[in-house]
């Protein structure tokens, strides 16, 4: 008799593996066979709930899947993983039986169809058939008699025939708030889509064959859980505007860079740590949403985004700007509200053009003189910070109207302050200021 070696043991599946170790050993060492290799399998094989998050977010560790699945499924944190799946699949099935509502006469909820290969394949369909119904003349093809009947992966698998024949000249594909958690591959055959409305779903990916769609020039991606985006996505040559607000995002591909006519990149309440480098390849950029992010340093190549006009860095952990933002000549609107930043560079005089200027919860403890340089600038927010004086080239900034040094550590105002002649607003409140009647007397506009 040969003994059985763990290598041999672990090649063989479970359901030869039990029987063999019940008819080879002894019984009492049959129940520990059996214990040893339940924990073998559970460490080669992680849970049902785990694997489900890695379905969703293939890259992400193991706490970032859980978070994205609880949000899809909108799962309570104190639920078991056990309890999790449960839910999962309870809202699975329920999608399925009102998509192919004679295959599931009676709810499926038996303990053997909680099978990683079950809730791809429904994963799947279930999201074609979303898609399809969304398509022009889909609902109506799928309430055929003879399509009616068919099962709901049978029906799933007809997507991309029909697409062929029925969707070759759609130009615009609006799918807001349509349930979508996995966006089918299929969606590479609308060779001719210029506009893709996406938001509102639970999508946690996009499929590469993104880039076959070589005609769009807007996608709007707001509020899903993407965690990443596809290296695709810089095929996407004539796209003008892509909308990635409120996703879950860590960070972005170099290939963005290639987008070269992309006009406005919105990316505000991600989980945005850096930026690369090749982001000052968009040089037809316009505007630029950052805020709430994790942004701790801007790269120097930010600084070559000629055309930027508005660029948004509120709710980050920014504690310094790169001199290279010298370069934004077009520049008219700059939020850098609740950051870290103990100091501006001097360049900031060289962004003539800029209308508005944030700073709201900082650590400024002093301001550059080249601050006197911004003769276009009407807003100027510096509340909450650390300033003791004011430079007295505040005095330059003649189209001021709206001023806000709110809670800083100010004792007294440069005399030139009398110079803002266009100045409406101006908030003082939180300073231990003394007498500045004779300093403002001239503001007639205030």
């Amino acid at each position: 008799m040969h003994p059985i070696s763990s290598t041999s043991i672990e090649s063989l599946p479970n359901e030869l593996l039990l029987p063999i170790l019940e008819a080879c050993v002894v019984p009492s060492l049959f129940s520990v066979c059996k214990r040893w290799h339940h924990l073998l399998a559970s460490e080669v094989m992680p849970p049902l709930y785990k694997q489900i998050g890695k379905v969703h977010v293939p890259q992400g560790d193991v706490n970032e899947q859980a978070l994205i699945v609880d949000r899809i499924y909108k799962l309570e944190e104190k639920l078991s993983e056990a309890a999790k799946v449960n839910a999962i699949f309870r809202q699975i099935f329920t999608l399925a039986k009102s998509l192919s509502t004679l295959e599931f006469k009676v709810q499926i909820e038996e303990k053997r169809d909680l099978t990683l290969a079950n809730y791809s394949s429904y994963l799947v369909n279930i999201n074609r058939l979303l898609l399809w119904k969304k398509l022009p003349g889909g609902e109506e093809y799928l309430s055929r008699e003879e399509i009616k009947h068919l099962p709901l992966e049978k029906k799933g698998e007809l997507l991309r025939e029909w697409m062929e024949e029925n969707c070759k000249s759609i130009m615009a594909l609006d799918l807001p708030k349509a349930g979508l958690t996995y966006l089918p591959p299929e969606i590479g055959q609308l060779s001719q889509l210029k506009r893709l409305d996406l938001k509102e779903n639970q999508l946690t990916s996009l499929p590469v064959e993104i880039g076959q769609l070589s005609q769009l020039q807007g996608v709007n991606l707001n509020q899903n859980q993407l965690a990443s985006l596809p290296a695709e996505i810089g095929q996407l040559s004539q796209l003008q505007y892509l909308f990635l607000n409120q996703n879950q995002l860590t960070s972005l591909p170099v290939e963005i860079g290639q987008l070269s006519r992309l006009k406005k990149l919105y990316l505000s309440e991600n989980q945005l740590t850096a930026l690369p480098a090749e982001i000052g390849q968009l040089s037809k950029l316009r505007w630029l949403q950052l805020n709430q992010n994790l942004l701790t340093s801007l790269p120097a190549e930010t600084g070559q985004l000629s055309q930027l006009q508005t660029l948004d860095l509120k709710e980050n952990q920014l504690t310094a700007l790169p001199a290279e933002m010298r370069q934004l000549s077009q520049l008219e609107e700059l939020n850098l509200n609740q950051n870290q930043l103990s100091s501006l560079p001097a360049q900031i005089g060289q962004l003539t053009q800029l209308l508005q200027l944030y700073l709201n919860q900082n650590q400024l403890a002093s301001l550059p003189a080249q601050i006197g340089q911004l003769y276009r600038l009407k807003r100027l927010d510096l509340s909450q910070n650390q300033l003791t004086a004011l430079p007295t080239e505040i005095g330059q900034l003649s189209q001021l109207a709206w001023l806000s040094l709110n809670q800083n550590q100010l004792t007294s105002l440069p005399i030139e302050i009398g110079q803002l002649s266009d100045l409406q607003t101006l908030e003082l409140a939180g300073n231990p200021l003394k007498d500045i009647a004779e300093k403002i007397r001239q503001l007639f506009q205030l």
